[in-house]
């Protein structure tokens, strides 16, 4: 048995995401922004970002955007300085399937360099300090990204033993 069949005989068909189904359902990608937007400022959040998991030849991060408030002037320097794929945050997800909780320098790569430290300065300069992300697979097995990101610090109570998610380091 094929996993589309698989998906269809569980009824997860009706549930998993697929932008091009989305315009027949009468979901619209704005929406999508309202649910997301208001999901991070519940969370004590300012920006949010949907992306597809960088793999293989989709490693750019305007190819794997999907849904975002980032300012455009920071989705412009960090499309150039080609990070997303080798970010601290992505190289944290790909070592466990908790959900990960990054102190500043989430989004700039994991390398101690001037270049990084300048990325770090631009996204907290945008307010993005911290960033809460998890990852989600739709029904193909698609691996997607959900962050938020903003001011907001890790609840202490929380970041002990048996936390939900996973300092990134």
């Amino acid at each position: 048995m094929k996993r589309r069949e698989r998906a269809v005989g569980d009824c997860a068909e009706d549930v998993a995401f697929s932008p091009s189904q989305a315009d027949g359902a009468g979901v619209s990608a704005d929406d999508g922004k309202e649910q997301l937007d208001a999901m991070a400022k519940l969370a004590g959040f300012d920006f949010y970002l949907l992306s597809a998991f960088p793999r293989g030849d989709r490693t750019a991060f305007t190819e794997n955007r999907l849904i975002s408030n980032w300012p455009q002037s920071l989705v412009g320097f960090y499309e150039a300085a080609d990070l997303f794929y080798c970010s601290r945050l992505v190289t944290a997800m790909k070592r466990t399937i908790v959900p990960i909780f990054c102190e500043e320098g989430s989004f700039a790569g994991s390398a101690a360099n001037q270049e990084n430290r300048k990325f770090n300065a631009l996204f907290q300069l945008h307010g993005m300090k911290n960033t809460f992300a998890f990852t989600l697979h739709d029904a193909d097995l698609k691996q997607y990204i959900f962050a938020f990101s903003g001011g907001c610090p890790m609840p202490h109570a929380r970041a002990g033993d048996g936390a939900p998610w996973r300092m990134a380091r």
